[in-house]
Order: structure tokens, then sequence, then C-alpha cells
């Protein structure tokens, strides 16, 4: 669970045994809920179609009963603001805080009529299905440009001649930081499966990695490496320079090659094989340097094949850039409508405008 949304990319895998095993009680099934109930409290998220999960000892299953309750609409319910508070207000624990068994089991939720609940969970389900159809296509765009860079053939073991990565990308480029309160951005920041960064900071902070947009950030420490964090830049703003985790390592195409193309090169399986390998240090905080990439070896390719694959990821790059803005949109109007909704501030009637103009 990241958030109110559930990544199976980054989901443990079990056998068919173990499943039934963890499930013998309550097998899950598609539209039922999973509770978070510690680290953190709150999350709530909807089982997909197609997707068999077994709940962590960290979550808890809901399924609610469908002559009283709509299961959209009841994790709506949960994760609005004032439900969200009382359930934090319970729990229990300073340093992991979490929410006993009985407690969720004996927690009051007051609904609204059947048809309402499903009026409003039609109302801001339209919105999340959409942002979901453009998750499904950002992955789909994202898989197509690994597919195209893998056939550019750069990263293949060379055969004759050697081009070493250090000849084709900048690593860590001196930057300058300008603003007073420059965007800053934290580990936790870089996605594991998609190229762009969701949320960024503006703050204070002297240390860390400085990147521009066109950079790609890769994390360079166990396990973040291993589990493939890794960003395109493409958020700031004209001409300013952000700072990030010192365990960030900020790689750029160098000078008349199209800036997306590092960012491929960044998720290339052969490369990342390389890092990893390169991991030094104590276990549990072993990392690999810009000077050890610096020395990854590719094979020659011509510069019209590198900029006709790099033009075309600058362009799908800036269209993951657009549905992450509308994306971004989407969920402000649903988180905005949520409340409004459940307190029956605003009528379905009028969210249902509301949602029309956004989608």
């Amino acid at each position: 669970m990241r958030g109110n949304i559930i990544d199976l990319n980054e989901a443990r895998r079990i056998n068919d045994a173990t499943f039934a095993e963890w499930t013998a009680r309550l097998a899950p099934k598609s539209g039922d809920l999973l509770f978070a109930r510690e680290a953190p409290v709150g999350p709530v998220v909807e089982i997909p179609e197609g997707v068999s999960i077994a709940p962590g000892q960290r979550t808890m299953l809901l399924r609610a009963d469908p002559s009283k309750a709509n299961n959209r609409f009841l994790r709506y319910y949960l994760i609005s603001p004032l439900v969200q508070a009382r359930l934090h207000a319970l729990a229990h624990g300073s340093t992991v805080p979490h929410l006993r068994l009985p407690i969720i089991r004996n927690f009051e939720v007051v609904l609204p009529e059947l048809k309402e609940q499903q009026a409003i969970a039609e109302v801001l389900g339209a919105l999340d299905d959409k942002i979901t159809a453009n998750t499904k296509i950002a992955h789909t765009i994202e898989a197509l440009g690994s597919a195209k860079f893998t056939r550019v053939g750069l990263d293949v073991e060379p055969s004759n001649e050697v081009v070493l990565l250090g000849d084709v990308f900048d690593l860590n480029p001196r930057r300058t930081v300008v603003s007073a309160s420059p965007t800053v951005i934290d580990m936790q920041a870089l996605p594991t499966t998609a190229p762009l960064v969701e949320r960024w900071n503006t703050g204070l902070r002297k240390g860390g990695a400085r990147f521009a947009n066109g950079d790609t950030l890769i994390a360079r420490i166990t396990p973040c490496l291993e589990n493939r964090k890794t960003a395109f830049v493409d958020f700031l703003n004209e001409g300013d320079v952000g700072i990030g985790s010192t365990e960030f390592i900020v790689m750029r195409s160098k000078k008349d090659l199209p800036l997306g193309l590092s960012y491929f090169m960044a998720v290339s399986e052969r490369f990342r094989d390389f890092a990893i390998q390169n991991l030094v240090g104590t276990s549990g905080r072993q990392r690999v340097s810009a000077a050890d990439l610096a020395r990854h070896t590719l094979s020659p390719v011509d510069p019209f094949t590198l900029r006709t694959f790099g033009e075309w990821a600058d362009v799908n790059l800036n269209v993951l850039g657009s549905l992450r803005g509308e994306n971004r949109t989407l969920a402000a109007t649903r988180d905005a409508l949520l409340p409004q909704l459940m307190s029956g501030r605003l009528r379905v009637k009028e969210a249902e405008a509301v949602v029309a103009a956004a989608i």
C-alpha cells in the first residue's frame, strides 16, 4: 500500500499453498478493502479486479454487508478527513502507532441511505477510474520506451569497440542553487515503477544532490537501488536547481544528446545489474559510487540512432508529465469533494457537474 493506492509492483509474491493457508478463513476478492492499521494508520485501498491478495499482519480485510453499505463508498468514508482524525486519535503507541483489532471492529460509522452511498461512490469513483486509466497509459509508455531502448543497442555487452558510460552521460554535474527556498525531494519521493516524481516540496536544505530539469536521479544505496528508485526530473521552474538526498546520483545526457536518454539508460537491466554488483560497504549500508557507474561499458551507437530514440523519449516523457498533471488535478478535485459530500454540504448532482468538467 502506498498512501491510498495499492501498488502491486512492490508486493511480495507468495506461492499458491501459502496463499491458501493465509486466506483459509476469508479469501479476499475484488472490491474488498484493505485497511492499514499500522505504519501508517489509516490508508484504505480497494482490491482491483482479477488480483489475488493475501493481507499482511499490518492490514485488515473489510467487506461491507451489501444490504447496508457500498464497498467503494465505505472506502471514501474511511479516508475522509474527519474519520481519519478519529482513527488516528484511537491509535496506540508512540514509536509505531497502531490500531487494535477490537477498536476497528467496534468503530462506529454513520452511513446515509444505500442509494445515496452508491451515488456518491459513482461520482468520486469516476475521478479515481480516470486516474487509474492515466496511470495504465503511463506504464505502457514506459514499457514501450524500455523496449525501444533495448533495440537501440547502447547498453549491450560490447564485442569490439567499447564506450564508457561517462563518455555519454555526465554524473553529478556541478549545480549552484539560486533560490532561497529551493525544491527539495527525499528518497521516499523517488518512484520504483514510474519515470516521474509525484510529490515535491520547497524548503531549506544545505547538503544533498543538486539537480535540474532533464536530469535523472538514481538511488545509490541498498535497498533503494535494488528497488529501482529512479526518476526523471521535469517539475522544476525554468532555470531552477533542486536539492535531493545525499544518496542520489545525478545522471544527465551529454551536450547534443536528448535528455530523456538518461532515464532509459538508468532503468536498463544491464546497467542496473552493474550498479548492484558494484555496491560496497557494510551490510545494509552498501553504496555504489558515481565513479564506478562512469566506467560501465556500452556499445557504440551512431548519433542519429541515439538522437532518434532520445527525441521519442523526450516527447513521451512530456506526455507522462501531462498525465501526472491531470492526475494531480483529478485527485485534488476528489479530495475537495470528498468531505463536502460526506457531510452533506454538497449534493450529488452538484458534484456530478464538477466531475464532468474535470474529466
